[in-house]
């Protein structure tokens, strides 16, 4: 007896074995302690304290550092880069250091292309605290000044 669809048997054999693969690939472990580190690993926080050697309110190519402004602070184990992402010295109400003043910084050291460099979370001067990332390690937006709302903000009418 003949078969009405003879191509039919076929087609469900490669149906059968084109989805067969995706299902064991989605049930297999993932492998615990990835070599890959997360970016920004809030348990290997530190805080540390120096006097401020430089601010550098925007980097250039020709200083091989991150994007962004960063302190120089020397604290009693040497001189630290501490990167503040691109809105610290920016935004407005944002952190105003000099050199000489005395802070803190809290963060993480991390190894970024062959360099040290401290990716702060916090700095501490002068008595007040400037958040500068999140607990996740990304750099915050300034906040809007207040008083300065766009139309669509208040729900302008069209």
């Amino acid at each position: 007896m003949k078969s009405r669809f003879p191509a039919f048997g076929l087609f469900v054999v490669l149906a059968l074995c084109l989805f067969a693969t995706p299902a064991h690939a989605q049930t297999a472990e993932g492998t615990p302690g990835s070599a890959v580190s997360p970016k920004y690993d809030i348990t290997q926080e530190v805080t540390l304290a120096g006097t401020v050697s430089s601010v550098v309110k925007s980097t250039t190519p020709e200083m091989q550092m991150l994007g962004g402004s960063h302190l120089i602070v020397q604290t009693t184990s040497g001189k630290i880069d501490a990167s503040l992402g691109g809105y610290a010295v920016k935004a407005v109400g944002a952190l105003s250091v000099t050199p000489g003043q005395q802070v803190q910084v809290t963060g993480v050291m991390k190894t970024i292309r062959d360099q040290q460099v401290f990716v702060t979370r916090l700095v501490q001067v002068n008595g007040h605290v400037y958040k500068i990332r999140n607990e996740h390690g990304f750099v915050l937006a300034p906040e809007p000044r207040k008083g300065v709302t766009k139309p669509e903000a208040k729900g302008a009418q069209l």
